[in-house]
């Protein structure tokens, strides 16, 4: 079957990308022939532009952008870099389509809408895309299948009048998280899975073109951090250096935070460390999958429920660790938790090939 995916492809964001290639090979892994649709999605483009004028004239008047310009500071100075290594991971990784807007190519037996957080209103400038909706112009016959959609709970709530009709074009539907998917299927009256993060239905071997063996003999806590606690800013780095201390050897402390790396770097540097650290869900996901030990903390803010339902699930809460705790690098054996991760993969594997037969 040829598939079209649409998703947050073009986003200068390791899960991003990362979730895209991974559904890109597991797909091709089950015999489909598989391209990422360049959907330039609007609000997308140009929040990673170097400068937006759309986003500075709504800010809000001239304090409103001086506060814009203040807050993205960082982002300018790192963006030109961001730029030149996702777009590279892109060019070398994704089998792409030609570039398009809302009109996307006509010429897929199936169009696989996720994952990612494509129904969260405040990752597209507050509005709903259609085109993740599965609304846009297609060949009869044609299938249109959401495969582990994310959205926040308040996005669903705002969207909820519209849904059931936006959703009637899809053949199969699932999401990312259990409580957005109950929620899903109570409005629209439908039934919802709920499948696994694309990475997560990955083993080590998908990764090893990505891998950059510069990493292999380093000697290094891993620290990645997508948020912070506001309160003792660089705790994490700080915990890092203690535990790099007691692993000895002269290991060091390696930050990804600031989103320097390279895709490929991202990966590697998961697989060769001694440790992670993250508060992240993608960081926690790379841990499992190469196995690497690792303590995930979560913050409690209301974006920390993907990984925290994650270990929940596959029995590794004892990897949840309070910011504030005394760290030691103890081993982990990694056996039950794949276990568990084999169960819940096969679920999302049923749906896929279910999703992708010619059953309606």
């Amino acid at each position: 079957m040829k598939i079209g995916i649409l998703t947050f492809h073009r986003a200068h964001n390791y899960g991003a990308v990362l979730q895209c290639y991974a559904l890109q090979e597991i797909l091709r892994r089950r015999g489909h022939d598989v391209r990422v649709i360049d959907y330039r999605q609007p609000w997308i483009e140009e929040f990673y532009k170097l400068l937006s004028v759309r986003m500075l004239r709504d800010s809000g008047g001239l304090s409103g952008a001086f506060a814009y310009l203040k807050k993205n500071a960082k982002k300018f100075l790192l963006a030109p870099c961001r730029s030149r290594n996702f777009r590279r991971f892109r060019d070398e990784y994704l089998d792409m389509t030609a570039p398009c807007d809302a009109a996307v190519p006509r010429d897929f037996d199936c169009y696989v809408i996720g994952s990612d957080q494509l129904w969260s209103l405040h990752c597209l400038g507050g509005k709903t895309d259609l085109v993740y909706m599965g609304k846009f112009d297609r060949s009869v016959g044609s299938r249109v299948v959401g495969y582990a959609i994310s959205a926040d709970m308040k996005s669903v709530q705002t969207i909820e009048s519209d849904l059931k009709e936006w959703t009637d074009g899809f053949d199969r539907l699932s999401m990312r998280e259990a409580e957005v998917a109950d929620k899903v299927s109570q409005i629209t009256g439908r039934h919802c899975d709920v499948c696994l993060d694309p990475t997560l239905l990955t083993d080590a071997d998908i990764w090893n073109p990505v891998l950059d063996e510069k990493w292999k003999n380093r000697n290094y806590v891993l620290v990645y951090e997508v948020r912070w606690e506001k309160k003792n800013k660089g705790l994490l780095r700080r915990k890092a250096e203690e535990l790099a201390a007691k692993i000895g050897g002269g290991c060091e402390v390696i930050d990804l935070s600031a989103v320097r790396y390279s895709v490929r770097d991202f990966v590697s540097l998961f697989k060769y460390a001694r440790y992670v650290l993250t508060t992240s869900f993608h960081g926690t996901v790379f841990s499992i999958l190469f196995e690497t030990p690792f303590y995930a903390f979560p913050l409690w803010n209301g974006y920390d429920l993907r990984y925290v339902e994650l270990l929940s699930s596959i029995g590794a809460e004892d990897r949840l660790v309070d910011p504030c705790a005394a760290l030691e690098p103890v081993a982990m054996d990694f056996g039950p938790v794949k276990s568990r991760l084999e169960d819940r993969r096969a679920d999302s594997f049923l749906f896929i090939d279910k999703a992708l037969s010619d059953e309606k």
